[in-house]
């Protein structure tokens, strides 16, 4: 079975995200459906991440260095539901 993929919250935030950002966000889309959370992992080039904090149970992988998706996994039911698509904010 793919996985299913929630992200029409964020339909116009994607439809905003530079070109580059977009061609790397259709290849997020796609390894997820397939893959779900593995196949995520091992695509070196989103840097997966799983967040901590107050973003606890989150996950992140990198469109660029500026852009980022953050995204919660349900493995059971093999659901991605994107939390957010945005610029990142570096702390220096």
């Amino acid at each position: 079975m793919n996985w299913q993929i929630i992200d029409y919250k964020f339909k116009k935030e994607i439809d905003n995200l530079p070109v580059q950002c977009k061609k790397k966000y259709a290849v997020f889309k796609y390894i997820s459906e397939h893959s779900g959370l593995k196949g995520i992992g091992g695509y070196p080039g989103f840097k997966l991440e799983q967040l901590k904090g107050n973003l606890k149970g989150v996950y992140s992988v990198r469109l660029n260095i500026a852009y980022r998706v953050l995204f919660i996994v349900n493995e059971e039911k093999k659901l991605i539901e994107i939390y957010e698509v945005s610029k990142h904010e570096y702390n220096q």
